[in-house]
């Protein structure tokens, strides 16, 4: 809940706080990573979209007032601004032109007004963040749309296999030996991954092979299985 005290990060706030590191890096690193998913607030209207004359100004006053509110540390100038832009936006799909100029201005006065007491919570995170100051290359800045997206994709995917190894990992080796012999089924299931993803990661990470085959060569051995049947036994005895 927003209250008067209370803020809450957009990606325009996390930018200028990151501002001397995306300054520092602009020749080199085209989105910085924030190292965790950041809770923010993010709207985005769709051009393909259409509000009925029933919904536009319920959706205009809801939507401009948690602008204004999440960017209140923005003074009144700028805020007013950027609801401008987004009151035109949302003019270009609202059906009927219930709402007319004068009544944009209210609504964009009204917002301002009120953005320190208006309620807004996070609707989204964010961990790669876009650096607005980057310098690009003449012949890369005509696709750096595209550029984004591919680099963007890169960093999930290596977060992606990151968060896989580890926990293939921490499921070797938590394994317990008394346990039936290892398989990649059972290791799937331990790590709650695909049978195909543990085969992947075992084929294209060597120390994981070695932890696997180390446990495989010692779990579930007639000698720790026996051993297994004599704690449950004297547990029953006990």
């Amino acid at each position: 809940m927003n209250t008067e005290n209370s803020f809450i990060e957009t990606e325009s706030s996390l930018i200028r706080k990151h501002k001397k590191l995306l300054m520092i890096n602009r020749y080199e690193c085209l989105m910085i990573d924030l190292g965790k998913d950041v809770p923010i607030f993010k709207w985005f209207i769709s051009s393909k979209s259409t509000w009925e004359s029933s919904t536009v100004i319920y959706k205009t006053e809801s939507l401009l007032n948690k602008i204004a509110a999440a960017h209140k540390e923005y003074n009144n100038g700028l805020i007013e601004q950027m609801l401008i832009d987004v009151a035109q936006r949302m003019r270009n799909i609202s059906k009927g032109g219930v709402i007319t100029n004068k009544g944009y201005e209210y609504i964009i006065n009204k917002a301002i007004e009120l953005k320190d007491i208006t309620e807004v919570e996070p609707n989204a995170t964010i961990r790669y963040l876009k650096n607005p100051y980057f310098i690009w290359d003449k012949e890369d800045f005509r696709n750096r749309k595209e550029i984004y997206r591919n680099k963007l994709n890169k960093y999930i995917n290596n977060d992606k296999t990151e968060k896989n190894y580890q926990l293939i990992k921490i499921a070797l080796i938590d394994y317990d030996l008394i346990q039936n012999k290892i398989t990649k089924p059972i290791l799937s299931d331990s790590a709650n991954l695909s049978v195909s993803t543990i085969k992947n990661y075992l084929n294209n990470h060597s120390e994981l092979r070695e932890i696997y085959d180390s446990i495989r060569e010692h779990s579930g051995t007639a000698k720790q299985i026996k051993q297994k049947e004599y704690n449950l036994n004297k547990k029953k005895v006990a």
